[in-house]
């Protein structure tokens, strides 16, 4: 017999009930592996009502009965309840004894103390916590491709739709997979539900049926030291009946579905990879043969462990195809800096904005009617001139037609240069296709179509610019055969974490800017990591139709727009202190400022975190500032 088991209701809420819940409560949050497994969840209500994700609590079992054939149980507000045993939308919190101090069950590591004296550990792992939205892409791609790595782990869970009372339990196996030294697993929602969305911990709504990436974490656990008991702090699990057959007495649980459930599968996958991860299933004919290496593994000579490796940013792999020579198509709504990354790597890039009602010499070059003489475009004389020699800038300076053999002899020798020249396409998805059919040659061969061609030199490089459909009502679709052209194609994203560590650190956007967007997407609770944090839009995919609907249009909330706030509050700053705004209200000044700029849901909001007290590094040295005690410090921000 396992020695997992479940409360009493005694210990919930009668003379016995456990100090820890005295000091902490009988609700009980909820994992969301438990909730993709078909638990019922408090919050499932609320999302609709305030979007509020706050005490997402479920209930579960105890392992009392009523007297009545049903089971006791505590309900997500933490009251005692019953409900029939053949349920499966109840959450499990586990319950483990131990014999003394010295044999609490741990990962290998003592445990902590919280603030209210309760002792934490850590014991088994377990999948738990969805994914941020950037990680389910990645991983799911990932996934796909085959390149997953499969450890020896696995989760059993039932596989029965939650509302199949009358079925026995069906194990169905969910395989573990590492990726860059964390583990998850791939769960199929058994939703209690059915067709309606759920949202998650990760901010994401899902529905029946969707495939879930959920991270498996060690598992907390809450000591109560007067009764030599531990029970996990969250609903770890659910799906699974407390019985297929009802007439439940307390005296038969060791005989029920759930508890059999627990000894034979839970026991197992709870504990087994306390200690090392082991890659792939181990056999005594595989343990005697070294894992075959990937063509990537063997060709790498990255020596660095895979779990301190990161990802590229948008802007490093944009950098890397320029720098193989490679032509780049960047896709992606305004102000999101596509323009100016480029700008920022190859500030002596060559320019050319598209229009549609620019001449077209400007991208293909004209003949002179008179002397019949080719004149290349201004962009292609630049890009040539700059790699040619004083003296063939000579030549091409007292006849414009010598620029055809410098040109020829610029490609030659450009062939050995490291050097990057970047041409750049501004707004080619902005205009007409018959002006994109102007740089067909130009991205495919990098040449000019004048006279008998003129070449570019080798090292030159095609970078272009566009918004898509959904990003903007002047937008077009490239023609087929233009887009087959590039090397590369980006969809670029508005990025939070990216803008703020690329751009608003290094520019020096107004500090009350940065702190607010870290503010307002780490509560969020969509991810821990600054790169996914987050992005402009709270729909990128919809964009402005999302936006004009919340009747917002022009206050995107981009970077472009964010940075124009930090420039505004920097020129408010200077002329507060040089005494521009005597004997006027500022922080209406402000206000209105702000609110002409924000999106109306959020200007209030940022003026208020923009104006919160605060106290210099002087004040705080000389005791914390005039009338700021210590205890009045730490209560206002306990």
């Amino acid at each position: 017999m396992n020695k997992f088991t479940f409360l009493t209701e005694e210990q919930c809420f009668g003379s016995d009930k456990l100090e820890i819940l005295q000091k902490r409560g009988t609700k009980a949050a909820i994992t969301d592996f438990s909730i993709l497994l078909g638990a019922y969840v408090s919050s499932y209500y609320h999302i609709y009502n305030d979007n509020s994700l706050e005490g997402r609590t479920g209930w579960y079992w105890t392992k009392s009965d009523d007297g009545d054939n049903d089971a006791c149980l505590v309900d997500d507000d933490g009251i005692g309840d019953e409900a029939c045993v053949n349920r499966r939308s109840g959450g499990a919190r586990l319950v483990l004894p131990f014999s003394s101090m010295d044999s609490i069950p741990t990962n290998g590591e003592s445990g902590k103390r919280a603030r209210d004296g309760i002792l934490e550990v850590e014991y088994g792992y377990y999948p738990q916590k969805a994914v941020s939205k950037d990680m389910q892409e990645r991983l799911e791609r990932e996934y796909k491709s085959g390149r997953l790595s499969k450890t020896k782990n696995s989760y059993t869970t039932d596989s029965r739709k939650c509302d199949a009372y009358d079925e026995k339990f069906l194990a169905k196996q969910h395989e573990e997979y590492e990726y860059n030294g964390k583990r998850y697993v791939r769960v199929e929602a058994n939703s209690f539900y059915d067709e309606n969305y759920f949202t998650l911990s990760n901010g994401e709504s899902y529905r029946d049926g969707d495939n879930v990436w959920v991270e498996v974490q060690p598992v907390k656990w809450l000591v109560d030291e007067k009764s030599r008991i531990m029970i996990t702090e969250k609903l770890i699990f659910a799906g699974v009946q407390f019985n297929k057959e009802s007439n439940y007495h307390t005296r038969d649980f060791d005989k029920m579905d759930i508890k059999t459930f627990m000894d034979k599968y839970l026991s197992r996958d709870l504990e087994q990879s306390i200690g090392t991860i082991t890659l792939g299933e181990q056999t005594e004919e595989t343990e005697k043969v070294p894992q075959r290496k990937s063509r990537l593994q063997k060709l790498n000579p990255d020596k660095t462990k895979t779990a301190d490796r990161t990802r590229m940013t948008d802007t490093e792999i944009i950098q890397n195809w320029i720098e193989a020579g490679e032509s780049v198509l960047l896709r992606g709504p305004s102000g999101i800096g596509k323009t100016e990354r480029i700008k920022k790597l190859y500030p002596d890039l060559i320019y050319l904005k598209l229009t549609n009602n620019m001449f077209p010499e400007k991208v293909v070059g004209s003949v002179n009617l008179q002397t019949g003489q080719s004149i290349p475009p201004d962009f292609a004389k630049t890009a040539i001139m700059q790699e040619a020699t004083e003296e063939e800038r000579k030549l091409v300076e007292e006849n414009i037609q010598n620029i055809y053999d410098v040109a020829d002899t610029v490609y030659e020798r450009s062939k050995e240069s490291d050097k990057k020249v970047v041409i750049m396409l501004d707004e080619l998805l902005n205009v007409k296709p018959a002006v994109q059919s102007l740089v067909y040659t130009l991205v495919l061969n990098r040449m000019v179509e004048i006279g008998k061609g003129l070449k570019l030199p080798d090292n030159a490089v095609i970078v272009a610019t566009g918004n898509q459909k959904k990003y903007s009502s002047v937008a077009e679709d490239l023609a087929e055969p233009l887009e087959k052209r590039f090397d590369h194609i980006l969809d670029m994203e508005p990025k939070v974490g990216e803008w703020i560590t690329e751009y608003a650190i290094p520019q020096k956007i107004h500090p009350s800017v940065i702190g607010y967007m870290l503010s307002k997407y780490n509560n969020s609770g969509k991810s821990e990591d600054l790169q996914d944090i987050g992005y402009f839009y709270e729909e990128p995919e919809v964009g402005e139709e999302h936006l004009d609907r919340n009747g917002c249009k022009g206050r995107t909330n981009d970077p472009r727009g964010w940075t124009s706030i930090s420039n505004t509050l920097y020129n408010f700053e200077r002329n507060l202190e040089a005494g521009k705004y005597e004997g006027k209200d500022v922080e209406d000044i402000l206000e209105r400022t702000i609110s002409s700029k924000l999106r109306e849901e959020w200007s209030a909001e940022f003026f208020d975190f923009y104006n919160l007290p605060t106290l210099t590094p002087e004040e705080v040295t000389k005791g914390m500032g005039e009338g700021y005690t210590r205890s009045r410090f730490t209560k206002r921000y306990k």
